[in-house]
């Protein structure tokens, strides 16, 4: 984990990260974000969060002041319990936060005011984000039940090419009933989350087995390689091949 304070100018600047997801706790100012995803402003209220090799652009609005952590997920010290937050930021860049994250994120930019992380600014960092991960992980509980239903069975069956109408009949629901609660609730289709949730298990046999592109394009349901690539390179920003390599284990 590496965290400092920064600044941003207003003129449009635009890259991705390979190796780690970034938090952007705002303390001052804004800053305004666009990836392919999701768009919005980070503000002393909403923090924002960038998942890895997610293309994004951003500028600062105003006099401004950020405590920015990269968070390598090939740290000894990665935290599992937080897949499901960088999950979530990969479609929704931006997270609200309630009193008391706001104060947590005041205290972790006072810890930063030398420039450098201490075992304390570290340790608030984590609470942080595992505050930040159940508060949301609590949002889910809060959605429809069938739409719950239907995101439980694409889960449990994203290695299978299902339909729509597989999905609405597991949940109880018409199809076109089952596209209004996916668009309403989440702002993407059952269709594009069942393709994330393809790929990014894809991406784990990429980065942590053996197992060569072709197999794996097989296991996850693509009918040749190059569909695999192209899909792949869309959500990811880079392809598997180039994947691998960089984050090959030295």
């Amino acid at each position: 984990m590496k965290a400092n304070r920064r600044s941003y100018t207003k003129d449009f600047k635009s890259h991705s990260h390979s190796t780690y997801h970034q938090l952007i706790i705002p303390h001052k100012g804004e800053l305004e974000l666009e990836s392919e995803q999701s768009s919005g402003v980070a503000k002393i209220d909403q923090v924002a969060i960038v998942t890895a090799n997610d293309t994004h652009a951003f500028r600062g609005l105003k006099p401004n002041s950020f405590t920015v952590v990269d968070f390598d997920f090939n740290d000894a010290n990665y935290m599992p319990e937080l897949n499901s937050l960088w999950d979530r930021a990969h479609n929704q860049i931006l997270f609200p936060l309630d009193d008391g994250l706001i104060n947590l994120g005041k205290f972790t930019a006072t810890e930063l005011e030398r420039q450098t992380l201490s075992t304390i600014g570290e340790q608030s960092i984590k609470l942080f984000l595992l505050a930040l991960a159940d508060r949301n992980n609590s949002a889910d509980d809060k959605l429809p039940q069938k739409l719950q239903s239907a995101l439980k069975y694409i889960k449990q069956n994203h290695t299978r090419k299902l339909s729509s109408k597989d999905i609405a009949t597991q949940a109880c629901l018409s199809v076109s009933h089952l596209h209004a609660l996916f668009s309403n609730y989440l702002g993407y289709s059952p269709q594009k989350f069942q393709t994330h949730l393809k790929l990014e298990h894809a991406r784990q046999l990429v980065l942590n087995t053996q197992l060569s592109l072709a197999h794996i394009a097989h296991e996850t349901g693509y009918a040749d390689q190059s569909g695999f690539n192209r899909a792949y390179r869309n959500n990811f920003g880079i392809s598997p091949g180039h994947d691998r390599a960089l984050n090959k284990p030295i």
